[in-house]
């Protein structure tokens, strides 16, 4: 009984600290998404700093005077990704339970919540985006029906790799990736058209960070599902996934940041074409073995 509490107690614990984590990632992520186009393009970007302090100033905001309506409702989906999709080691209190469908349509609908003026070409880029959702459930239904959430997912394939299933998942992510990318800076100053307040924009420029790192965490998790660590893994497999998981974010952000280089976002075919090559992998590795 002892035992269990004990290890209750860790689960909780390594929660905690993930979603604190996550949460000082979330400005660093946003700042390379918007900062290191213009880097790579030869023109100059803000500092990170800036974006740190900005976001320091919104949480000290947000424990003074709670935010109302729609912000705090995108603000807590983002929080809910971020404390249950598995990031550092299978062994967070809540990562059996998440499903990739459901945790994706909250953090799309995030969006939604964001601004007062969803962008048209936001809400259609939504569709595919539900689409390929749907997709990714039904492949993982098909080559690994029974497992539990997308920790469980991550600690079969520890166990019992199956490269197609692996292959399928990366395909997704991508096809994801492309047709629903994070949010830009400018698709925010679109959804707040309309708001004049500055503290409003400014805190909705802070949640659109920590939804993007939802949104990034969740596709990096379905791309590479066994660098998330085992939570039988001790303190060498814990240590093992917090590095993981920070290549696991650098090379989403570097897939995102080339996407948008390369004027390939929102590509409706390349979203198509990395959809077929996810069912293909999916159906050779379920039927070949």
């Amino acid at each position: 009984m002892a035992h269990d509490a004990g290890l209750i107690a860790l689960s909780v614990l390594e929660a905690l600290f993930q979603l604190g984590l996550l949460l000082v990632l979330a400005p660093v992520l946003g700042w390379c998404l918007d900062g290191l186009p213009f880097w790579l393009a030869g023109r100059a970007g803000g500092a990170v700093r800036f974006r740190l302090l900005g976001a320091g100033r919104f949480w000290k905001a947000v424990l003074w005077s709670p935010l109302g309506g729609r912000p705090a409702l995108a603000l807590t989906v983002g929080v809910l990704a971020l404390v249950c999709l598995p990031a550092v080691t299978t062994g967070s209190v809540l990562s059996p339970l998440v499903d990739p469908l459901v945790m994706g349509l909250m953090l799309l609908m995030g969006r939604g919540f964001l601004g007062p003026g969803v962008l048209s070409g936001e809400a259609s880029r939504l569709v595919p985006a539900v689409l390929l959702l749907c997709l990714t459930e039904a492949l993982i239904a098909l080559a690994a029906p029974g497992t539990d959430g997308l920790g469980g997912l991550c600690a079969m394939l520890h166990i019992e790799p199956e490269p197609g299933l692996e292959g399928a998942l990366a395909a997704c992510a991508l096809a994801l990736g492309i047709a629903c990318p994070p949010l830009r800076s400018e698709d925010v100053t679109g959804m707040l058209s309309g708001v004049r307040d500055r503290q409003e924009r400014e805190a909705a420029r802070s949640i659109a960070d920590v939804l993007n790192c939802g949104w990034l965490l969740l596709l990096a998790d379905l791309a590479w599902p066994v660098s998330v660590g085992l939570a039988q893994g001790g303190v060498q497999g814990w240590w093992l996934g917090l590095v993981a998981l920070v290549a696991r974010l650098a090379l989403a952000v570097g897939v995102a940041v080339g996407l948008r280089l390369m004027a390939q976002e929102r590509s409706a075919r390349l979203t198509a074409l990395f959809a077929g090559v996810a069912l293909l992998l999916a159906l050779a590795g379920r039927f070949g073995t």
